[in-house]
């Protein structure tokens, strides 16, 4: 528990930061939060606008405040940045904007948290820089001789550069298949999506975030999980391997355990634009040469450009790398939300579940991590009854 009088810091006012920030106040402290960037939430205000959560909106509210029905059951990009502004504004946190946060260190009882403003103790630090901090693209042979257009997904903001050209979107997670259906829409010449793994599809529904919830916080064992993920992918979708999408084998859990990152996919319409031919489905990329893709056996395509759409990564070894407390592969911790790692006391990790729900695991963590920390459920009324 935290001493009278002393501040806990936070690192990294995005929505994980600032829900933490929320908990700890109504439970009558005064967190210190740091965040590199000049606003917060700066993440969102990058993503491209077409953005649409994948979590119900009735599950997605961040502690204290519900988003309004007015945004609709799945609010948009634009939509979840005014409601953090609102929520920013009612917090009244004390953030810290331009603060680099270089190293945290372990010195004695409490943690020293190195940053471009100096050297900060506490006894409690959350770490809530984010799974996306740092853009990932495979080690691709032959990919620093590619003549064609190569540019990561998270630079991915309108389709209009894209019109009229061949477009490979490799990657199907959200975000490949977003980009995929959007710049085919917009009039890309040709689309075609890179698959290595067919992961688990479902459709967007209240269900389905339901059920994903029920899954991660409840006693579920992961064999069922793994075998009801992939029963509801064969009754929705059917047998898709005409289309070049395989049946999954390996259930959500499975494929996570694998990968080190989310396996399963939220589709919002990529299997009608496959069926219709907007979207082309192809093997995984094995490497690059010249003008060429090399694809799994042996196949070369020439597209003009390529979104790779593989994902970001929390980048966070420099950070704590030498503590002992992330793990391989993906460098996420190996806890999170109220749990510490035993020999990291009072250091806590949000917004770093897996498979990832992130608004709705966000709320559930940021309780958990305010618990353990004050060592009281003991909460605002107040302040809780003003943001209503």
């Amino acid at each position: 528990m935290s001493g009278s009088g002393e501040r806990p810091i936070v690192i990294g006012a995005g929505p994980g930061g600032l829900a933490v920030a929320w908990t700890l106040k109504e439970a009558g402290l005064n967190p210190l939060v740091l965040d590199r960037e000049n606003v917060a939430c700066s993440s969102w205000y990058t993503y491209y606008p077409s953005l649409r959560m994948n979590s119900w909106r009735r599950l997605s509210s961040m502690p204290g405040m519900r988003l309004s029905a007015e945004y609709g059951p799945w609010p948009m990009r634009n939509d979840f940045i005014n409601y953090m502004k609102k929520y920013i504004e009612v917090l009244d946190a004390d953030i810290r904007h331009g603060t680099e946060v270089h190293r945290v260190d372990r010195d004695g009882d409490r943690w020293v948290v190195r940053t471009s403003i100096g050297d900060l103790r506490a006894k409690d630090v959350v770490v809530a820089t984010g799974l996306h901090r740092k853009p990932f693209v495979p080690d691709w042979p032959g990919l620093d001789e590619f003549e064609g257009e190569f540019v990561h997904a998270r630079s991915y903001t309108v389709p209009d550069p894209f019109v009229g050209k061949d477009v490979l979107v490799v990657g199907v997670g959200p975000t490949g298949i977003d980009i995929a259906i959007e710049v085919a829409r917009a009039g890309a010449s040709r689309v075609r999506l890179s698959v290595r793994h067919t992961p688990v599809l479902f459709k967007l529904s209240p269900i389905t975030s339901l059920l994903s919830q029920a899954i991660k916080h409840g006693p579920m064992p992961h064999w069922l999980v793994n075998r009801i993920s992939l029963t509801m992918h064969k009754m929705q979708w059917g047998d898709l391997t005409q289309y070049g999408l395989a049946t999954p084998t390996e259930g959500t859990m499975a494929g996570t355990a694998r990968s080190g990152h989310s396996y399963g996919s939220i589709d919002r319409g990529l299997i009608p634009a496959v069926r219709e031919g907007a979207v082309e489905i192809v093997r995984g990329v094995q490497g690059f040469d010249k003008k060429a893709v090399l694809l799994d056996g042996q196949t070369n395509i020439k597209p003009d450009v390529v979104i790779s759409a593989t994902g970001q990564r929390p980048d966070m070894e420099g950070l704590l790398g030498h503590l002992g407390v992330l793990s391989q592969p993906g460098g996420r911790p190996v806890v999170f939300g109220g749990d510490v790692a035993p020999h990291a006391p009072g250091l806590y990790f949000q917004g770093y579940r897996l498979p990832p729900g992130q608004l709705p695991d966000m709320a559930v963590d940021a309780r958990a991590i305010a618990r353990s920390i004050t060592g009281t459920r003991r909460i605002d009324l107040t302040r809780v009854l003003r943001s209503r």
